[in-house]
């Protein structure tokens, strides 16, 4: 994936987390107006006070002590009455109108903190209510009258949030509307608006609720409301009960996205969820988790025959072809099933074990199911022990420099060695590349360990050439991935020039590295030819060598894979192969390296039959580290 679409997917994600909370937000919200309004209304004719039910529903959002609402008294008097409250001694209290209480009458929300609140307090208030508690003032309107509400806080606790001022906003319509009508003894007009009123708040929190937990392309449960769902599902089972839940995930679909068009892809997504829910059961649970990933979790289930045959009858229904805008697709999907209990008590790792057998079913055939064992699920614990322990590894610096000779079979002279990387844990146990290479490489650590090497290799380059001579060359492997990486190229090019050896190595690339060298040959080589660093092709012979490209980057060496070499005495095609590839080199100038010799027989055809001078294998020499090299 491209940094600009990694970055690109990480503000999607970002975005979407954000609409979430604002519509978890918005539907709690409508709840608690909901509740706050069937209290007002449910409330019979002869309570002493409507607004009790109101107070109780609001409490625990606001987290107040107290609960004061106010009304101008309509006979020229300045003050306003506390005509409720959920402290009853405040009750028919008068109250100045000071700066804060004119702004709330305005129509101004308004939220203040300990010892700002209002100037003026009316006499004779219980000790416990005090203008130093925090404060939230929001208006309230009740026929042609203005009011406010006051929210009081204990004396100790912050101030109310901005979520409250946006609450507060909120109820101070519905607050208005609620107490007018029972002011007026719930006239029949206002009656009608107030639950006019409700239903509409009712339809617009089940709206809220369905966004929230709905994908909105396709219209099925989202990730976070099928965790809750089956958690719930899982909940209710009795001892011996199961369900499977079966994860899918189409093949193919960057491709589709790539080829044509995200519309197409989007219009692939909305058949798929149509073929799937047209093939699963009313009481199944079908839902999207990411872009081309979806969940299905069956309920009742029997065996594994029976589910079988319903993930088969929906691979069916979903590989059949489809057109888009005039294009034919032919959609497949890998499923992975895991079943409760068996495999998992929740729905999280039920979906991991599932995701994991999904994983298997499409890397030994794409379009199949597989289901989830306790064999694989002992694979993926080791590789994650695996992946942790070559992290620590690298934290720990435990990777050295091992060294295999390369011999001029024709004399038996050592004429260079290759670096090669090993493992060396706390317990001195070595560990060889084919153990840890493919992890390490998963996990972006190569540089670190060809750092490591390098240093290990660098720093006893005194001691080598005091036993083997200061004209000894020295070949260092480097990945597809890291030839094509710039600033690592030029990070290991300015430490061979450190060194004052350059000269003395040989960067040995594998033939997939060529298939794309414009980075390398524009930036990197020039480098290294003015450096004095040679270049050789690894493997040769199992990749996909361009002849055009070895006349381009006059390459300096060649080094014949293991493949061609082994019984070579007793294959007349790769005999054939070998003299072709040797009159190659010696009509570019290239020094021609047998890799992978193990047999007399092996070596005994390459002096009698072959010009070839230069070999490496471990019939003349097993890697060995340093150390042990060098005799320490």
């Amino acid at each position: 994936m491209r940094m600009e679409d990694s970055e690109e997917l990480r503000e999607a994600l970002v975005n979407l987390r954000r609409e979430l909370d604002i519509l978890r937000i918005e539907t709690t919200h409508a709840n608690l107006l909901l509740s706050a309004l069937d209290a007002l209304l449910g409330a019979n004719d002869d309570d002493d006070d409507p607004f009790k039910g109101v107070f109780a529903a609001l409490m625990p959002v606001f987290e107040y002590e107290h609960a004061i609402v106010l009304i101008e008294r309509g006979d020229g008097c300045e003050a306003l009455e506390c005509v409720a409250s959920n402290h009853e001694a405040l009750i028919g209290s008068a109250w100045p109108t000071d700066r804060l209480l004119q702004k709330a009458l305005s129509g101004r929300i308004l939220s203040t903190v300990a010892g700002s609140g209002t100037d003026t307090w009316p006499s004779g208030f219980d000790p416990e209510i005090s203008c130093d508690q925090p404060a939230l003032y929001f208006p309230l309107a009740v026929r042609g009258s203005r009011g406010a509400v006051i929210l009081l806080r204990r004396l100790g606790q912050s101030g109310f949030d901005r979520s409250h001022v946006a609450l507060a906003r909120k109820f101070s319509l519905l607050a208005s509307h609620a107490f007018a009508a029972r002011q007026a003894s719930l006239t029949q007009a206002e009656s009608h608006r107030l639950k006019d009123l409700a239903r509409k708040l009712e339809a617009s929190q089940e709206a809220l609720r369905f966004r929230a937990n709905h994908d909105q392309l396709t219209g099925l449960p989202n990730r976070a409301y099928v965790g809750e769902i089956v958690d719930q599902m899982i909940g209710r089972k009795q001892w011996g009960e199961q369900l499977a839940l079966a994860f899918i995930d189409l093949d193919e679909f960057k491709r589709v996205n790539d080829v044509h068009g995200h519309a197409v892809g989007d219009r692939l997504l909305q058949e798929i969820a149509r073929r799937v829910k047209a093939e699963i059961r009313r009481n199944d649970v079908f839902g999207r988790i990411s872009g081309d990933e979806f969940v299905i979790v069956l309920d009742p289930v029997g065996g594994q025959s029976d589910v079988a045959q319903i993930v088969e009858r929906i691979l069916n229904s979903i590989r059949q072809p489809l057109s888009v805008e005039g294009t034919e697709i032919r959609p497949s999907a890998s499923i992975g099933i895991a079943f409760y209990p068996e495999h998992g008590q929740d729905y999280e790792t039920l979906r991991r074990r599932a995701d994991l057998a999904m994983y298997q079913a499409k890397t030994s055939a794409k379009g199949s199911l597989s289901f989830f064992t306790r064999d694989l699920g002992q694979e993926v614990d080791d590789r994650l022990v695996l992946e942790q322990r070559v992290k620590e590894a690298v934290a720990a610096g435990e990777f050295r420099c091992a060294l295999q000779q390369k011999i001029n079979i024709r004399t038996g002279c050592v004429v260079g060695f290759e670096a090669l990387a090993r493992w060396v844990d706390a317990a001195g146990v070595v560990h060889s590349p084919g153990h840890f290479l493919p992890t390490a490489s998963r996990l972006g650590l190569l540089d670190e360990i060809s750092a490591q090497v390098m240093e290990d290799l660098l720093q006893n380059l005194p001691a080598l050439d005091a036993g083997f001579g200061p004209t000894i060359r020295y070949s260092i492997n480097v990945s597809p991935a890291q030839t094509t990486s710039v600033p690592f190229m030029q990070k290991l090019l300015r430490r061979l020039s450190e060194s004052g050896r350059a000269g003395r190595f040989i960067l040995e690339l594998t033939e997939e590295s060529f298939a794309a060298t414009g980075l390398f040959q524009t930036h990197v080589l020039p480098a290294l030819r003015n450096a004095g660093v040679a270049i050789s092709i690894d493997d040769f012979g199992s990749g996909y060598s361009s002849l055009a490209k070895l006349a381009e980057l006059t390459v300096d060496e060649l080094k014949l894979d293991r493949s061609l070499v082994s019984s070579i005495h007793r294959r007349p095609r790769n005999q054939i192969v070998l003299r072709a590839v040797e009159s190659l080199g010696a009509a570019l100038n290239m020094s021609i390296v047998a890799e992978g010799i193990e047999t007399d027989e092996e070596n005994r055809y390459l002096l009698e039959q072959t010009c070839i001078a230069i070999g490496q294998g471990f019939l003349h020499h097993r890697p060995q580290l340093l150390a042990d090299l060098l005799g320490r």
